[in-house]
């Protein structure tokens, strides 16, 4: 006899995230309307409960509705709050941090490479074009990444040599804060749109070898910079033009046609990791069917996540069995070149070479920083 495969999704339908959540809903329809899953489950059924304002609560409530599967919700205190209120299983599809450990979360399954992790990437890019660089300025704002920002920075800039000066700043506060921090080669800034478009106003006048902003990687951030925005370093999570191995699901293209043919927009990437998470849930069940015919709980696909190594439309997806964080996935970074954003980095995915040192002007800086 069959039965319906039932999925919760605990994300933001109202509030100042509510078009993420939104976005989520879009893609776990489309993944639910398409999936093909063993003769044990005749369809799948995906409810959406608003996390907007008290993701504990609705995460409560999800549970409550025994579903087979928890995904959600949007943010790292959102996505704190909805593991302390269930022990259920959750597909975290939406909060990207370090401190989804398993060590201190034993019941998640991190979908995406932690967000802090994108600087990273800012400075293999440079150490691979420059040997000689080794001043870095970071410039954050206080909030939930804060402390992840800078303590995953600064290991990775002691791993390539660069000595590290930080200011952390009240929201806000960017302007202030730009105009105390001191020169170095390399500048990454993290914050929102508003105070990274201060501090940019402020900074950008200073001859920095490469210059990186969490905003650069949008197409509608950091506009009012013009053509100083060129050479400005950003991390993307996800595009739709990049090509991946599709292991499990469709092709990035074949998403993208589908997602537009239903909700007449294309998908972001709060969309795709969505999709992805529908994509591995449907794995494990076919992966259980397959093996013994087991019970679907959250023991057994937990179990089953940590043994899969596959790509699906926003890449590889291969947890660490040490720490749970998702180590197969790992975003990009775009450089703003001639009014276009192209992808410079990881090398297995360039579209166009890394200008460096930054360009001013069609011109790049001096040799001395």
């Amino acid at each position: 006899m069959s039965s319906p495969l039932t999925v919760a999704l605990v994300t933001p339908l109202t509030g100042p995230a509510a078009a993420h959540g939104l976005a989520a809903l879009r893609a776990a329809t489309l993944w639910a309307r398409d999936e093909h899953l063993p003769p044990a489950w005749d369809e799948i059924n995906v409810t959406a409960y608003d996390a907007h304002p008290h993701p504990g609560a609705a995460t409560r409530s999800a549970a409550a509705a025994n579903p087979d599967a928890i995904f959600g919700p949007h943010g790292p205190q959102a996505a704190l709050a909805a593991c302390a209120a269930t022990d259920r299983v959750l597909f975290n599809i939406a909060a990207p941090s370090t401190r989804f450990v398993r060590q201190a979360v034993p019941n998640i399954i991190n979908m995406a490479a932690p967000q802090a992790t994108w600087t990273r990437g800012v400075l293999a890019a440079v150490r691979s074009a420059d040997r000689r660089a080794h001043r870095l300025a970071v410039m954050v704002a206080a909030g939930d990444w804060a402390l992840e920002i800078v303590s995953v920075t600064r290991a990775a800039a002691a791993a390539r040599n660069f000595d590290v000066t930080s200011s952390v700043f009240r929201p806000g506060q960017a302007g202030a804060a730009a105009r105390r921090l001191p020169a170095a080669d390399v500048l990454i800034v993290q914050a929102d749109p508003d105070d990274e478009a201060a501090a940019a106003e402020i900074l950008l006048r200073r001859p920095w070898r490469a210059a990186a902003f969490s905003t650069a990687g949008h197409d509608d951030a950091l506009t009012t910079l013009g053509d100083r925005r060129d050479g400005l370093l950003g991390p993307r999570a996800w595009s739709p033009q990049l090509p991946a191995a599709a292991g499990t699901g469709p092709s990035v293209s074949e998403f993208v046609s589908r997602y537009r043919q239903m909700h007449d927009q294309p998908p972001a990437a709060t969309a795709a990791v969505a999709f992805a998470a529908g994509l591995i849930l449907g794995r494990c069940v076919r992966m259980l069917d397959q093996v013994d015919g087991s019970l679907l709980d959250d023991a057994t696909v937990l179990a089953t996540a940590y043994a899969l190594d596959t790509s699906t439309v926003l890449g590889r997806f291969r947890l660490d069995p040490a720490t749970g964080l998702q180590v197969g996935h790992q975003g990009h970074l775009v450089q703003w070149q001639d009014g276009v954003a192209a992808t410079v980095w990881p090398p297995d995915r360039l579209r166009a070479p890394l200008h460096y040192p930054r360009r001013r002007g069609g011109q790049p800086w001096p040799e001395a920083a």
